[in-house]
């Protein structure tokens, strides 16, 4: 055991911290070493014991080296060389130890042709002679011929193995053997600790013959390789790989198996590299990523000729896409690589992102004055009342026709039975939800109509509907008959139980300040057939937990659905790509009752595709997990439990064994995707970060301006004002309903069936769009002057009084949230 030589003086104590060098390199510690070269203690021809593959023979070696501390700079290196022996120099050894053995016979087993020797002081064995007397005296009787020679046949061979021991005809390749072990550490004896665990642990391999270190031995003491006679003729062979065996150091391949192998399965070492079982290699047609507009990345893929290369799928073979596997593994990593890429690519994205975590982290990333007009941002997460936020009222007629109203009542209506999870047996709920979204629905296209959607309900209005009789009363004379007599004759039957189990539905949603600003704003900003269409950059944070989110998650996939279908009305080479992402789909799929699988089956002629991230397959429901892995074109996995990793390896006919994907570290992936070919075998893939790709696009000072933009891209109103306008809105639209004119009832004659000494009615003056009284453009349809069929008394109001301030002007916010420019320059 020496200490490693220094190229320069050592420095003097000193406990302050070393000052760096003029490279700027830290002083370097003094590092011992310990040195042994083994060599076979006997010779060669005996063998050493041949330790069976199975348990690992290597596990003790691992655990040998479990606790060397590379950060320290410590190291424990075993370097075994190994060159053929040729096989004459094999056959001349044999004869010589033949011919050894019969010089000898005392010091050897018996060979043919020559008395054995039994140590006898009278130098033979009575017994023996006796034997060989009588079998000569049978002669040829009962076979006796035959069997001594076969006995001597017998110990011919025998003898010649014994002789001979490993090297004997027939024995497997030879080699000369150089064995070299070299430790270090900072202190002498630690290195000297780490060399004798490693000495400790090739004792398995010691039987007829074994392995010890190589010295001079002096009586008390041995002069081995760490020495300073001998250390620097070590060093030479270790580092430059010199090949210099000792005498009879030959084996054979059997005994030192153990160590020609790498550790396998068995080895239960904790400090073990492993390979994580058998996969395919990636297909060759898998193209490489290099930042092109056309593919999606996957992540890194192995080369043929070694190394990796950051591999990516065609977008055109993509159609929808299933991530499995443990949480915090890398799925919504993955997610955002892709996301990131799609949208620099041009395309339209949606990031449905629980908690907001994932927006937070791609923010700096799309901070870029080139996407800044295409970006939206709806964060549920935060409860500030001066937060920022966009709006979405599913109840809005604006820029919608009346066909289009049956369809956005469906939508509802099923997005909050679903989320509440309201079976067959809850008609009576249904029913009268039904009909309170259709009132208002309808209610909402008359104030649109009138050029008023500022007034437009929103779903807080189903409170006021169903609990307010004198608000209920005055809205009555703008909707259908058939829902009139709904809420005249039929409504009044039920009892009073059963209008909370509605009303619940909005005391939930009303409990979240930054929900209620998202769905009480009487106009939309948030559009998502618009983002379609216009290939936006839209996140979604809800909060993730609780009923309420489920409500808001199941009402967006459901008008995220009803909004692809109704790309029908676009030719279909018209039709912008749009790529969906739904982190932890479990929770979704939960709200949405199948919405997910029609999705899957119905949305890819209409070119919108889908992205999902789940921990567990077997958690989604039976319908969505069979229309996701129908519809498949990329099945990705990282770690899993055994159930879920078998879920997986069927789909892809074993060629994957699940302890491979139960082993899988964090950030590894196995996958299949679909190329022009059809689908691929499953390759391993390790997964690329954020900061990795992306690292020449983080712009963080651009984060502020981003914010701006998007405010102006989408309109955004501080919660605040929103909740404001919202306890104001419901004396502020029954005002305005008495100024519109009452519709026809759908069995009175029309205008123009008059009997003509009945005056018409003259066409309404226009209004100002700005004052209290109406909209630019009502029209008075019906005969006669038009009256209201209710009293004006503004009798009593559950969601607010009326406001002093709007009685003198309405609060209008006139909003174009699909034109604005820019403000990142």
């Amino acid at each position: 055991m020496t200490t490693a030589p220094h190229p320069t003086a050592a420095p003097p104590v000193d406990l302050a911290k070393p000052e760096a060098d003029d490279h700027g390199k830290p002083a370097t510690q003094e590092m011992h070493y310990a040195r042994a070269e083994l060599a076979l203690a006997l010779p060669d021809h005996l063998a050493l014991r041949e330790v069976p593959l199975t348990p690992d023979p290597l596990e003790a070696l691992a655990n040998a080296v479990a606790d060397v501390r590379e950060d320290l700079g410590e190291s424990a290196d075993v370097v075994l060389d190994l060159v053929p022996v040729a096989p004459n120099r094999v056959s001349s050894r044999r004869r010589r130890l033949l011919a050894q053995a019969r010089r000898n016979p005392t010091d050897g087993p018996a060979i043919p042709g020559m008395p054995q020797q039994r140590g006898n002081r009278f130098g033979f064995d009575l017994a023996q002679v006796l034997s060989e007397i009588a079998t000569e005296m049978k002669g040829n009787q009962g076979g006796g011929a035959r069997q001594r020679q076969h006995q001597q046949r017998a110990h011919r061979v025998t003898d010649m193995k014994a002789a001979m021991g490993k090297l004997a005809p027939g024995a497997e390749p030879v080699f000369s053997m150089q064995l070299l072990v070299r430790t270090r550490a900072r202190d002498e004896y630690r290195a000297r600790m780490l060399l004798d665990q490693v000495l400790a642990a090739l004792e398995p391999w010691s039987g007829d013959n074994h392995l010890r270190p190589v010295g001079l031995h002096l009586g008390v003491t041995r002069l081995r390789a760490d020495h300073w006679l001998h250390r620097r003729k070590f060093d030479r062979r270790f580092e430059s790989g010199l090949f210099m065996p000792r005498r009879h150091s030959w084996v054979t391949a059997q005994e030192i198996a153990g160590l020609l192998k790498p550790p396998t399965k068995h080895n239960m070492a904790p400090n073990i590299a492993r390979s994580g079982g058998v996969v395919p290699p990636p297909p060759a047609a898998l193209p490489t990523w290099t930042g092109q507009r056309g593919l999606l990345p996957l992540g890194w893929v192995a080369k043929s000729g070694g190394g990796e290369r950051l591999a990516g799928v065609p977008l055109k073979y993509l159609l929808f896409a299933l991530f499995l596997g443990k949480s915090g593994f890398g799925k919504t990593e993955m997610s955002l690589v892709q996301a990131i890429a799609i949208a620099h690519g041009g395309y339209g994205v949606l990031f449905l992102d629980p908690h907001g975590d994932g927006w937070v982290r791609a923010r700096p990333y799309l901070a870029h004055k080139e996407l800044a007009d295409r970006i939206w941002e709806i964060d549920l997460t935060s409860p500030e009342l001066d937060k920022m936020v966009g709006s979405w009222n599913p109840l809005s007629m604006e820029r919608r026709r009346e066909s289009e109203i049956p369809d956005i009542v469906q939508y509802i209506v099923t997005g909050f039975a679903a989320a509440l999870n309201w079976s067959d047996s809850a008609g009576r709920a249904k029913t009268i939800l039904t009909r309170a979204v259709e009132s208002l629905v309808y209610l909402s296209w008359h104030v649109c109509r009138a050029g008023r959607p500022d007034l437009a309900p929103t779903v807080f209005q189903i409170r006021t509907i169903l609990t307010d009789a004198v608000w209920r009363t005055s809205v009555l004379p703008y909707l259908p008959k058939d829902i009139r007599d709904f809420w005249e004759n039929v409504f009044p039957g039920y009892s009073k139980e059963a209008i909370p189990v509605v009303t619940n539905i909005i005391e939930r949603l009303s409990s979240s300040n930054a929900i209620k600003a998202f769905l009480g704003s009487s106009r939309s900003t948030y559009d998502i057939r618009h983002a379609m269409d216009t290939g936006k950059i839209v996140f979604v944070c809800p909060a993730g937990t609780g009923d309420v989110d489920r409500i808001i998650s199941s009402l967006l996939i459901y008008d995220f659905f009803r909004a692809g279908l109704s790309r029908r009305d676009t030719p279909p080479d018209q039709r912008r790509d749009f790529y969906t992402f739904i982190d932890e789909l479990t929770s979704v799929d939960g709200a949405s009752k199948g919405t997910l699988a029609q999705i899957t089956e119905q949305l890819r002629k209409y070119n919108v595709k889908l992205l999902a991230m789940t921990q567990m397959a077997q958690r989604l429901s039976a319908t969505t997990r069979q229309g996701l892995l129908q519809n498949l074109s990329i099945l990705s996995t990282t770690a899993s439990d055994v159930d879920e990793a078998t879920l997986v390896t069927r789909r892809w006919g074993k060629k994957v064994a699940p302890d491979t994907i139960v082993q899988l570290n964090r950030y590894s992936y196995v996958m299949s995707v679909t190329l022009e070919g059809g689908t691929t075998d499953p390759f391993r893939v390790r997964g690329a970060s954020v900061e990795d790709l992306y690292g020449d696009y983080y712009r963080p000072q651009n984060e502020k301006l981003l914010t701006q933009a998007i405010d102006e891209n989408l309109q955004r109103r501080s919660v605040r004002d929103i909740l404001t306008d919202l306890r104001r809105l419901d004396p502020r639209l029954r005002r305005f309903l008495v100024t519109l004119p009452v519709p026809p009832d759908d069995d009175e004659p029309a205008a123009a069936d008059l009997p003509a000494d009945e005056p018409e009615s003259d066409e309404t003056a226009p209004r100002d769009p700005e004052g209290p009284d109406g909209p630019a453009g009502g029209t008075a349809s019906g005969g006669g002057e038009a009256k209201p069929r209710v009293h004006d008394s503004e009798g009593t109001v559950i969601s607010g009084g009326p406001d002093p301030a709007d009685e003198a002007h309405d609060n209008v916010h006139p909003i174009n949230p699909h034109q604005n420019q820019s403000r990142i320059g």
